[in-house]
């Protein structure tokens, strides 16, 4: 199963006329851009970009809005195929959906339609 798709956005954020969705796994620690710290687990990344001849490009600087977020999915202590691979199986399908909320600046209702996806399965 893929782990990352490329949506249409309905209204251009910026220069960037695709939401870029990817489930992955990350390690954690210290955050040099936000002097926080993240998690280790599963997460869910929403990632405004422009495709042009296989070359993709996205801001990481800026409003979140314009430079994409994360959304911790599940907490875990080793990266877990499986539960990436479930994760993507849960999420995906709905990117498109999902996108629409981006491009509307309705973050809440994409967090919750995230959380609301992944939960189905428990």
């Amino acid at each position: 199963m893929e782990n990352l798709v490329f949506v249409e956005l309905k209204t251009p954020i910026g220069k960037h006329d695709k939401l870029m969705v990817e489930v992955g796994y990350e390690l954690g620690g210290h955050n040099w851009f936000t002097g926080g710290i993240n998690e280790r687990g599963i997460y869910i990344y929403l990632t405004p970009c422009t495709c042009e001849n296989g070359i993709v490009s996205h801001s990481i600087t800026g409003k979140q809005h314009e430079s994409g977020y994360k959304i911790l999915l599940k907490e875990l202590k080793r990266n877990n195929k499986n539960q990436i691979a479930l994760a993507s199986g849960l999420i995906l399908p709905y990117a498109q959906q999902i996108a629409d909320y981006y491009s509307d600046g309705q973050h809440n209702a994409v967090y919750n339609m995230i959380m609301k996806l992944y939960k189905s399965d428990k």
